[in-house]
């Protein structure tokens, strides 16, 4: 029983891990501020 749970525990922290990995790099290649540069805010709204 006390196995079991220890697995579970370890796969959690295995899939947050790789979650917060994920999320670093993209967060990374998708700059936000980029944004309004390259496509500026138009002025009309339609």
């Amino acid at each position: 029983m006390t196995f079991g749970i220890i697995i579970v525990i370890g796969f959690m922290i295995a899939i947050g891990v790789t979650g917060v990995t994920i999320m670093h790099y993209l967060t990374k290649a998708m700059v936000s501020r980029d944004a309004e540069i390259i496509d500026p805010k138009p002025e009309t709204r339609f």
